[in-house]
């Protein structure tokens, strides 16, 4: 063996270890990932309390236990069905705190894994799959969107099956497409409006050489879907959206600006150092030296789905709002779709392999300290929300609650409104029913009969607590009022002439207070 082909041979001996060796960081990085959600008793997810009151009145109804069976109804036809069904088998052997934490762990595990399957399918670069790691812990797992955070992992699984119909169109890749559409329906609308029309668009991109009688057959699976989407907006006739379009100006820019920071889950602060760590990330691709997948036209078809799902549709549609933001779980996944390697030179190779290593290790320190930035605010968080634990041992289970967060903030997590539903935690915990409620929801599974709503904008009291009124707000409906305050409470709780209140327990900026003459 001559000198220049032992030199070669030690130098692959090398790199295939160094492969092997981020390879293995990486799967470890993405393992650790899923421990995050167990951190905090409770996670520092703003609407996860909602969302546990509902897993946990809906076992109870189910099993006929729910005190509230006369002013609540279970709904079945809603697009939200499979988050909460696995998180509710699991509440059957866990308490519903921890069935939302594995559901949640598994969702994340899966996506992770079916971007790594959608990268391949485009011939991508596995180089990128570092991308795939911290973008799960966006803004919409800061603002705890526990269904769609559940429907996400589910919604590429989708593409892959619509990848394979737009390839080879046939009777029973458009019937497995049905079935698995429908399942995504009941997942989560918005991801299955989403990944439909990128399906759609598959077999467009893919339609170069078909009759055009073939690529109606192709698209026939998504004619019934759109009939499914009218059938749910008729069957809810009483469902309002508001539509804002998103024009060239102040709007565009703003839009523009959350697609790089909600990405990390930063669009409640450091919003500019979040624009430069995405665009940092984004430019790997540029310094790994990888290339536009121009021979596979598909691979562009998500990003550009997404962009102008992203610039276009509605600001809240059907009482539920971030419509667009949410869907940065998806932007640095899609973007990595577009690249494959590129063709070197035996010297260009051995020219970027030191270039090559340094970029993979910085993506993977990035991953490394966007972790440890969410590890420390868990920590800080469990400790920072304990003090709630002493105010809901000293309620009794199953009455009625008022939640007024007149300081929903938590310095602890960097957000400031994740106690805007914590008090929800008494209805999963001790079957309580709290207002305000996701029971007012249209799209809700448990939802109040129609004449036991709010009816008037029933979240009033989430974004404006000092704004309680006594009587407009049926205050001697409620047994118990937990606060918390960091200063000042509304006059017209503790004065009113009606029902004076007793303070039950106070624990840090909690308070419980109890409705005992008028209940």
């Amino acid at each position: 063996m001559n000198t220049t082909s032992f030199h070669r041979q030690f130098a692959l001996i090398t790199i295939t270890r160094r492969v092997l060796t981020l390879r293995a960081l990486f799967i470890a990085i993405v393992l650790y990932g899923g421990i995050l959600f167990w951190i905090a008793p409770r996670p520092p997810m703003v609407d996860i309390p909602q969302h546990a009151a509902q897993i946990a009145t809906l076992h109870d109804m189910l099993l006929g236990e729910s005190p509230w069976q006369r002013i609540l109804a279970v709904n079945l036809f809603t697009p939200y069905l499979i988050g909460y069904g696995l998180a509710l088998a699991f509440s059957f052997v866990m308490p519903v705190a921890a069935a939302i934490k594995l559901a949640l762990m598994l969702s994340y595990y899966t996506f992770v894994f079916a971007c790594v399957l959608l990268r391949r399918r485009f011939g991508g670069d596995a180089r990128l799959d570092w991308l795939f790691v911290p973008s799960f812990f966006g803004l919409s797992y800061q603002w705890g969107f526990y269904t769609f955070i559940l429907a996400v992992p589910l919604g590429l699984l989708y593409l892959l099956l619509a990848l394979q119909h737009a390839d080879r169109p046939s009777r029973s890749t458009g019937g497995w497409l049905l079935l698995a559409g429908v399942i995504l329906f009941f997942a989560h609308g918005l991801i299955f409006l989403v990944a439909n029309a990128i399906g759609a668009a598959f077999v467009l991109v893919r339609s170069r050489g078909r009759r055009l009688s073939e690529i109606a057959l192709a698209l026939i699976p998504y004619a019934g879907f759109a009939l499914l989407s009218v059938a749910y907006v008729v069957l809810n006739d009483n469902a309002q959206s508001a539509y804002k379009m998103a024009i060239p100006g102040g709007q565009f820019i703003h839009r523009g600006a959350m697609l790089f920071m909600a990405t990390w889950g930063a669009a409640f602060s450091h919003k500019w150092p979040t624009v430069l760590a995405t665009l940092l990330t984004l430019a790997t691709a540029h310094m790994l030296g990888l290339r536009l997948n121009r021979r596979s036209p598909a691979a562009f078809v998500p990003l550009v789905v997404l962009l102008a799902y992203w610039f276009l549709v509605p600001e809240v549609l059907m009482n539920t709002s971030i419509i667009y933001e949410r869907f940065a779980v998806y932007v640095l996944p899609f973007y990595a779709f577009l690249f494959v390697r590129r063709e070197d030179s035996d010297r260009d190779r051995d020219a970027r392999r030191h270039r090559d290593l340094a970029c993979q290790v910085a993506l993977a320190l990035i991953c490394i300290a966007f972790f440890s930035l969410q590890t420390k605010r868990s920590l800080a968080f469990a400790t920072e929300s304990a003090n709630f634990e002493r105010v809901l041992a000293a309620a009794e289970p199953a009455q009625r609650a008022l939640m007024l967060p007149m300081d929903p903030r938590s310095p602890a997590a960097d957000n400031p409104v994740a106690y805007m539903h914590y008090a929800a935690w008494y209805q999963a915990d001790k079957q309580g029913l709290v207002d305000f409620n996701f029971a007012e929801f249209l799209p809700q599974i448990v939802r109040y009969r129609e004449r036991h709503t709010l009816r008037e904008a029933p979240d009033r009291l989430s974004w404006m607590p000092g704004a309680f009124n006594w009587k407009n707000d049926r205050g001697a409906d409620y047994r118990y009022f937990f606060v918390r305050e960091s200063g000042s409470l509304p006059p017209a709780l503790l004065t009113n002439r009606l029902c004076p209140l007793t303070l039950v327990e106070k624990s840090g900026s909690w308070s419980l207070y109890e409705n005992r003459q008028c209940h």
